[in-house]
Protein backbone atom coordinates (compact mmCIF):
# COMPACT_ATOMS: atom_id res chain seq x y z
CA UNK A 1 0.00 0.00 0.00
CA UNK A 2 1.37 3.42 -1.02
CA UNK A 3 0.85 6.16 1.36
CA UNK A 4 -0.17 9.54 0.84
CA UNK A 5 1.85 12.07 -0.85
CA UNK A 6 1.52 14.84 1.28
CA UNK A 7 2.08 12.18 4.52
CA UNK A 8 5.57 10.88 2.51
CA UNK A 9 6.55 14.59 2.17
CA UNK A 10 5.75 15.58 6.47
CA UNK A 11 7.97 12.49 7.02
CA UNK A 12 11.03 13.80 4.65
CA UNK A 13 10.54 17.07 6.13
CA UNK A 14 10.50 16.01 9.72
CA UNK A 15 13.99 14.00 9.31
CA UNK A 16 15.47 18.10 7.63
CA UNK A 17 13.76 19.74 10.30
CA UNK A 18 14.13 17.85 13.57
CA UNK A 19 17.59 17.25 13.79
CA UNK A 20 19.32 13.80 15.03
CA UNK A 21 21.06 14.90 17.85
CA UNK A 22 24.13 12.22 18.32
CA UNK A 23 24.77 12.75 14.70
CA UNK A 24 25.08 16.30 15.26
CA UNK A 25 27.15 15.91 18.32
CA UNK A 26 29.73 13.36 16.33
CA UNK A 27 29.75 16.40 13.67
CA UNK A 28 31.01 19.06 16.03
CA UNK A 29 35.24 18.23 16.57
CA UNK A 30 34.69 18.99 12.11
CA UNK A 31 32.76 22.21 12.95
CA UNK A 32 35.31 23.32 14.67
CA UNK A 33 37.69 22.70 13.23
CA UNK A 34 36.67 24.15 10.09
CA UNK A 35 35.66 27.31 12.05
CA UNK A 36 38.13 28.26 14.22
CA UNK A 37 41.17 26.12 13.68
CA UNK A 38 41.37 25.96 10.12
CA UNK A 39 41.23 30.00 9.91
CA UNK A 40 43.69 30.31 12.76
CA UNK A 41 46.35 27.89 10.42
CA UNK A 42 45.57 29.95 7.93
CA UNK A 43 46.46 33.55 9.75
CA UNK A 44 49.76 31.56 11.07
CA UNK A 45 50.99 30.79 7.63
CA UNK A 46 49.68 34.07 6.17
CA UNK A 47 51.73 35.94 8.61
CA UNK A 48 55.18 33.86 8.53
CA UNK A 49 54.77 33.92 4.38
CA UNK A 50 54.87 37.80 5.05
CA UNK A 51 57.84 37.24 7.63
CA UNK A 52 59.52 35.72 5.31
CA UNK A 53 58.77 38.50 2.23
CA UNK A 54 59.59 41.26 4.29
CA UNK A 55 62.38 40.12 6.55
CA UNK A 56 65.69 41.97 6.41
CA UNK A 57 68.56 40.44 5.08
CA UNK A 58 72.51 41.04 4.70
CA UNK A 59 73.36 41.58 1.12
CA UNK A 60 76.69 39.74 -0.15
CA UNK A 61 78.23 41.44 -3.07
CA UNK A 62 81.73 40.04 -4.62
CA UNK A 63 83.92 43.15 -5.40
CA UNK A 64 87.76 43.39 -6.72
CA UNK A 65 89.88 44.30 -4.01
CA UNK A 66 91.41 48.05 -4.02
CA UNK A 67 94.88 49.19 -3.82
CA UNK A 68 95.96 50.42 -0.53
CA UNK A 69 98.08 52.36 0.76
CA UNK A 70 101.54 50.74 2.32
CA UNK A 71 102.09 50.84 6.03
CA UNK A 72 105.19 53.43 6.84
CA UNK A 73 107.82 52.53 9.16
CA UNK A 74 109.10 54.59 12.14
CA UNK A 75 111.66 56.10 9.61
CA UNK A 76 108.45 57.35 6.89
CA UNK A 77 109.49 55.12 4.52
CA UNK A 78 106.74 52.55 2.80
CA UNK A 79 107.07 48.99 4.37
CA UNK A 80 105.55 46.55 1.98
CA UNK A 81 104.46 42.59 2.73
CA UNK A 82 106.51 39.79 1.06
CA UNK A 83 104.78 38.03 -1.92
CA UNK A 84 102.21 41.02 -2.42
CA UNK A 85 102.42 42.99 -5.60
CA UNK A 86 102.94 46.61 -4.81
CA UNK A 87 103.84 49.98 -6.07
CA UNK A 88 107.13 51.77 -5.05
CA UNK A 89 106.83 54.98 -6.40
CA UNK A 90 102.88 55.41 -5.07
CA UNK A 91 103.22 53.49 -1.96
CA UNK A 92 100.39 51.62 -2.81
CA UNK A 93 99.56 47.68 -2.02
CA UNK A 94 97.78 46.28 -4.76
CA UNK A 95 95.21 42.74 -4.80
CA UNK A 96 97.31 39.83 -5.57
CA UNK A 97 96.10 39.39 -9.09
CA UNK A 98 97.64 43.07 -9.95
CA UNK A 99 100.49 43.42 -12.34
CA UNK A 100 100.45 46.89 -12.88
CA UNK A 101 99.67 50.22 -11.04
CA UNK A 102 96.23 51.94 -11.35
CA UNK A 103 98.08 55.16 -11.64
CA UNK A 104 101.04 55.13 -14.21
CA UNK A 105 100.55 51.44 -15.52
CA UNK A 106 104.11 50.54 -14.71
CA UNK A 107 104.71 47.17 -13.99
CA UNK A 108 104.69 46.31 -10.30
CA UNK A 109 107.23 44.57 -7.79
CA UNK A 110 106.89 41.33 -5.35
CA UNK A 111 109.30 40.86 -2.83
CA UNK A 112 110.20 37.02 -2.02
CA UNK A 113 109.50 35.94 1.83
CA UNK A 114 112.09 33.56 1.83
CA UNK A 115 115.11 35.74 1.12
CA UNK A 116 113.30 39.24 0.26
CA UNK A 117 114.64 39.12 -3.41
CA UNK A 118 112.39 42.44 -5.25
CA UNK A 119 111.16 41.05 -9.01
CA UNK A 120 108.29 41.90 -11.27
CA UNK A 121 105.37 40.57 -10.37
CA UNK A 122 104.62 38.71 -13.61
CA UNK A 123 107.59 36.49 -12.81
CA UNK A 124 106.12 33.63 -10.81
CA UNK A 125 109.75 32.09 -9.74
CA UNK A 126 112.47 33.56 -7.46
CA UNK A 127 115.67 34.08 -8.91
CA UNK A 128 117.70 33.91 -6.39
CA UNK A 129 115.82 31.19 -4.03
CA UNK A 130 114.24 29.56 -7.07
CA UNK A 131 111.00 29.13 -4.83
CA UNK A 132 107.51 29.51 -7.06
CA UNK A 133 104.92 31.88 -5.68
CA UNK A 134 101.24 31.70 -7.26
CA UNK A 135 99.78 35.24 -6.63
CA UNK A 136 96.16 35.75 -6.50
CA UNK A 137 94.65 32.38 -4.81
CA UNK A 138 92.14 34.64 -3.75
CA UNK A 139 90.68 36.69 -6.44
CA UNK A 140 87.61 38.65 -4.62
CA UNK A 141 86.70 40.37 -1.67
CA UNK A 142 83.30 39.11 -0.14
CA UNK A 143 81.66 42.44 1.66
CA UNK A 144 78.73 41.96 3.68
CA UNK A 145 76.72 44.49 4.15
CA UNK A 146 73.38 44.83 6.45
CA UNK A 147 70.91 47.59 5.26
CA UNK A 148 70.23 48.26 9.39
CA UNK A 149 72.90 47.67 10.89
CA UNK A 150 73.46 46.41 14.90
CA UNK A 151 70.90 48.45 17.60
CA UNK A 152 72.10 51.25 19.59
CA UNK A 153 73.96 50.36 22.42
CA UNK A 154 76.20 47.42 21.30
CA UNK A 155 76.33 44.27 18.80
CA UNK A 156 73.24 42.63 17.39
CA UNK A 157 72.70 39.37 19.28
CA UNK A 158 73.08 36.54 16.95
Amino acid sequence: MSADPWTAFLDWLTTVLVPDWGELIALLPYVLIATLVGPLLTLVALMWVWHLATRERGRVRRSEAQAAPASRGDDGVAVFPPNVPYCEEHALVYPPRARRCDIDHADLLVACPVDGTVRAADIQVCSTCGTRFDLGATARATVVSASGGPPQGGAAIA
